[in-house]
């Protein structure tokens, strides 16, 4: 196990007697607090996967000799440390359940052992870490009880520390200082009163509580401390002072510490403090000069991390992107409290640099209004809307929004993902302009209800699961109801609302086929009913309204075209049939002799009946009956047409109503 711990960096700086490290949490965290995973303030405790590696096997093996201690020797005095060996190997591996249930054992086992504390200890860390908050503060004071017991205080330490990170990441401040105050008023050990006293300054000091900072760091020496205790309660006075802009007095606690021998051990946290000093100054030549000396008398360590990530935040609140980036980059070098901060900012950076080298030259050409096409208006909209979030995690509000409003208005109107973009600029200026966000919530609703974030915003307006379907039934029967009442221009405009805003849904084929109907035999503009006609058959082909028009707006268009018309296509004429004669194909002829053609000549008319005959004579009822529905009476006297394109003639004594022959054309009467 001692050599497993030796090969994690993190655990090699803990063992070393250095001060610990400290940072402003409001500087600390730019970006997007994480929602998911470990909270924050446990993320030091977890070995990332190429650290394990190397010892992964050494742990095994520690699992494997534990379990069989277990299994041979379980009444042994061995049982106690490997039971705590092995919980501490799964711990190390990220597997927090078995080592949960390990630490569990132990303590039921041997509740009083000597390693109870640790294991307390140990099996809250796994709760927090899975943040399970209620079990993890229930087992911290427990861990704290049995502490006292043993008069474990280092135990007893840590875990007063991480009760204060969990007050502090539940934003309780008086959770966080009260275990330090009462441990050090219960405690009879001014050396360790003397640490929880610098503990609960660090509070004040993380929080950026100045004042109260520099006052409990300055009460640490009314204890006993150690050199170690001493040199961080100074060290981090001087700091204090800085903050407050109080440089001298912070410089002069620093040279002192330069010059004392016995604090030469940590003279890198001392330059480092210089560096601070003249960063918070704006003295650039004297950062800049400080840097050299630290790159040639120090190697990377923790404090000289800090200060980097502190000067890249500076540039990047400046706007000097590719400056901040370098000292990110920096700052990430060694596992500090600042690492999960500076590494994350370092990666922002780098995307936002790609994405804007594609997007700068489109929108350019956008911004001087040059023709882009559809698909270099998704692209560049896409870009735009990816560093408007990228901004958002850097927690940049007012660029956020702007870009999110010019991926809005970059994107064309046929693309989808506008409602994503319109939803998020909607959420990002809620908070100060809430007309303009429901606004733009509207125009989601108008245009992209059939969507992911059209969803969303219907069921945020209150609006039933039926809205899309009741809307478009309502446009199709308030379009019919005005073509009843002879409005047309009104209906058509209903009729058209509905295609142009539901194109998927399966009323449109049936609002461009009644377009297509109005034009054609109410309005007599062929034109118009061809080009609606057409436009049904390109888009929705295989619906019955497509098959119905479909030979009526080829024969036009064969028509229109003046080319000769396809004999599909042309008029089959049926010959009249002679009254009495055989159907073809069932006359009987006799060899060599041609068929007569019978008289179609009527010599007599009928009258009509006459009922006073019928009674002289009614034998001539049955006369007049052969008579009066013979076949030739039978002939139809409708005239039909003989030509289909003679539909298309207009009538004498119509009134012809000027409407947009183009589907996509706004009418100008319809509009007044």
């Amino acid at each position: 196990m001692k050599e497993s711990e030796d090969e994690f960096e993190y655990q090699e700086t803990k063992l070393k007697a250095t001060p610990k490290i400290y940072f402003p949490i409001k500087d600390l965290q730019p970006v997007q607090n994480i929602t998911t995973g470990p909270p924050p303030f446990m993320q030091e405790f977890i070995v990332p996967p190429l650290k394990l590696q190397p010892v992964k096997t050494k742990l095994d093996s520690i699992i494997i000799k534990g379990s069989k201690i277990l299994s041979r020797k379980a009444k042994s005095s061995f049982v106690e440390g490997a039971l705590y060996l092995m919980a501490k190997s799964y711990f190390y591996k990220n597997e927090w359940l078995p080592s949960q249930i390990k630490c569990s054992e132990l303590i039921d086992k041997f509740p009083n052992g000597e390693l109870s504390p640790d294991a307390h200890l140990l099996f809250a860390e796994n709760l927090l870490i899975q943040k399970k908050f209620y079990s993890g503060k229930l087992l911290l004071s427990r861990t704290i009880d049995i502490a006292w017991q043993k008069e474990r205080y280092d135990i007893l330490s840590e875990a007063f520390r991480l009760r204060a990170d969990l007050a502090l990441y539940e934003n309780d401040l008086e959770g966080a200082v009260k275990p330090y105050k009462q441990a050090i008023a219960q405690s009879d050990n001014n050396q360790i009163r003397a640490r929880w006293q610098l503990e609960l300054a660090s509070i004040y000091y993380r929080l950026g509580l100045w004042e109260d900072a520099l006052i409990n760091f300055r009460k640490v020496r009314k204890f006993s401390p150690d050199y170690l205790t001493l040199y961080s309660s100074l060290y981090y006075e001087s700091l204090s002072n800085i903050r407050l802009g109080r440089y001298e007095e912070g410089e002069r606690i620093l040279e002192m510490l330069k010059t004392d021998g016995k604090y030469q051990e940590w003279k890198e946290y001392t330059h480092s403090g210089f560096m601070l000093s003249a960063l918070l100054k704006g003295d650039s030549s004297a950062f800049r000069r400080l840097e050299v000396q630290a790159d040639s008398a120090f190697r990377a360590s923790p404090p000289l991390m800090a200060v980097y990530y502190e000067k890249g935040l500076k540039d990047y609140y400046s706007g000097k992107y590719f400056e901040a980036r370098k000292y990110f980059a920096r700052a990430r070098n060694i596992r500090t409290p600042v690492y999960a901060s500076a590494d994350k900012m370092y990666n922002l950076l780098n995307n936002w640099e790609q994405k804007n080298k594609f997007a700068e030259p489109l929108l350019s050409r956008f911004w001087n209004n040059e023709e882009i096409g559809d698909t270099s208006r998704i692209f560049l909209a896409s870009l735009l809307y990816e560093l408007g979030a990228n901004f958002e995690r850097l927690g940049f509000i007012d660029s956020t929004e702007h870009y999110f409003r010019l991926a809005s208005i970059v994107a064309p109107v046929n693309d989808t993902n506008s409602a994503r973009y319109l939803y998020s600029y909607s959420r990002v200026v809620r908070d100060k302009n809430l007309f303009l966000s429901d606004s733009l919530k509207d125009l989601i609703v108008e245009r992209y209800p059939t969507t992911e974030f059209g969803r969303e915003v219907l069921k945020e307006l209150g609006y039933t699961s039926n809205y899309i379907v009741d809307s478009t039934k309502e446009l199709l029967m308030s379009g019919l109801r005005l073509v009843r009442n002879k409005e047309y221009g009104f209906g058509i405009s209903q009729l058209r609302t509905l295609f142009s805003n539901y194109p998927e849904h399966p009323l449109a084929p049936r609002s461009l086929y009644v377009i297509g109907y109005v034009f054609e035999r109410k309005l007599y503009d062929y034109d118009s009913a061809y080009l609606y006609y057409k436009l049904l058959l390109e888009r929705y082909p295989e619906s019955i309204y497509a098959q119905d028009i479909n030979l009526a707006v080829a024969y036009y268009s064969a028509v229109k075209s003046g080319g000769p018309i396809p004999d599909s296509l042309k008029e089959r004429t049926i010959p009249p049939r002679i009254p009495g004669a055989p159907l073809k194909g069932l006359e009987v002829v006799p060899q060599n002799q041609k068929p007569v053609k019978p008289d179609t000549e009527k010599e007599t008319k009928s009258e009509g009946l006459n009922p006073l005959e019928y009674f002289k004579d009614p034998s001539k009822i049955l006369k007049d009956v052969k008579e009066i529905f013979s076949p030739e009476n039978l002939t139809p006297s409708i005239d039909l047409p003989k030509n289909p394109l003679d539909e298309f003639k207009p009538k004498p004594d119509s009134s012809k109503i000027e409407l947009p022959t183009q589907p996509d054309a706004e009418p100008e009467k319809l509009k007044k």
